[in-house]
């Protein structure tokens, strides 16, 4: 039978259970909850992992803000999409100047490279926690899905959500191959819904080609963030793509340009966060990531994320960083004890989706 991973606050102290619980969603979400006056903490979650899948029931009580951050893009390590379907209460997402109020029973897609907020007050959900690459395989990528919603009164959002609730009654009487087979099977679903319903940016020639060519030109550029040479022209280079293929490739991600230097800057921040790096110089993560200067570099650095970089070591050297590291988790699975780790194996679970 295919185990599912289950937190219920009811079952532990509520200042451990709180925490438990953060740590389950720490991968994807900063989140805020009332200090005043304090609310009592109630929750539930319950997942299974259905191949490169998984498959979450959710529910917290009172208002909740889940904040995905440009620091927690940076950070978290994860590229991919949810899927929400509402059960009851109240959930309105905002990203940029929008603001979408989610109706009961609705369907809606995030993109988790996307800044956005999501206020929640007593909201049972279903989700579905998917990574770019299974979306991108089965529909040739290049989809706006960020903000995708289909209502309840929608056959085909009716469909959805109906599959999703239905996982979720049947998923812990599944074996492993099962629930392989479930999820391959909903991982065809839902792009075959997405194709008829999400834009695709303009593009040229074979768009078979573009997926292969995105991953090559993502690659690239993720080994060669120190070369200072990176850039356009570069890539046109390695990649063999003329001019408009290269800019129609980057134009969802705002040119090459701007992506290059959003990535380095990502890099450092990560770097700044990580232990493995609490010796090394500013100046020296700046050269690193392909800085030439590092008051350039700071500038850059608070621009994207509100904070210098000195600022973001330090929060970090004082424990308020936000990066849920490895070692974190490990002391705090050892503090918690092996009943208590739930929530790091649901956030484990997240980042390894398609390993």
């Amino acid at each position: 039978m295919s185990t599912p991973i289950r937190f219920d606050s009811t079952d532990f102290p509520e200042n451990d259970a709180e925490e438990i619980w953060r740590e389950g969603l720490n991968a994807v979400f900063e989140i805020q909850r009332p200090k005043d006056p304090p609310v009592p903490f109630r929750a539930k979650m319950e997942s299974w992992p259905l191949g490169s899948v998984l498959l979450m029931s959710h529910v917290v009580g009172g208002d909740v803000e889940f904040q995905r951050t440009r620091r927690r893009i940076a950070t978290s390590g994860i590229d991919h999409y949810l899927v929400h379907c509402l059960l009851d209460g109240a959930l309105v997402s905002t990203f940029g100047r929008d603001t979408q109020q989610v109706s009961l029973g609705s369907v809606i897609v995030r993109d988790l490279v996307v800044e956005n907020i999501g206020f929640t007050r007593d909201a049972p959900m279903v989700t579905l926690t998917i990574p770019r690459h299974a979306i991108d395989a089965r529909t040739g990528g290049a989809l706006r899905m960020h903000g995708l919603s289909w209502e309840a009164t929608d056959p085909i959002g009716l469909l959805i959500a109906s599959h999703m609730r239905s996982l979720v009654s049947v998923a812990s009487s599944m074996d492993e191959e099962q629930a392989l087979v479930a999820g391959e099977a909903t991982l065809d679903f839902v792009a075959a819904c997405v194709l008829r319903r999400a834009e695709r940016w303009a593009q040229s020639g074979d768009p078979r080609l573009t997926p292969v060519i995105r991953a090559q030109a993502l690659s690239f550029i993720e080994g060669n963030l120190a070369d200072m040479s990176l850039g356009p022209a570069r890539l046109r280079e390695i990649l063999k793509v003329s001019r408009t293929a290269l800019y129609e490739l980057f134009e969802p991600m705002g040119g090459v340009a701007e992506y290059v230097r959003a990535r380095r800057l990502d890099e450092a921040m990560r770097r700044l966060e990580s232990p493995l790096h609490a010796r090394e110089l500013i100046g020296a993560i700046a050269c690193a990531v392909g800085f030439m200067s590092e008051s350039t570099f700071n500038r850059a650095f608070k621009e994207r994320f509100g904070c210098t970089p000195t600022e973001a070591r330090r929060r970090r050297a004082a424990g308020v960083s936000t990066g849920g590291g490895a070692t974190a988790a490990a002391n705090a699975a050892s503090r918690q004890g092996e009943a208590r780790g739930v929530g790091i194996r649901t956030a484990a679970t997240i980042r390894s989706l398609g390993s």
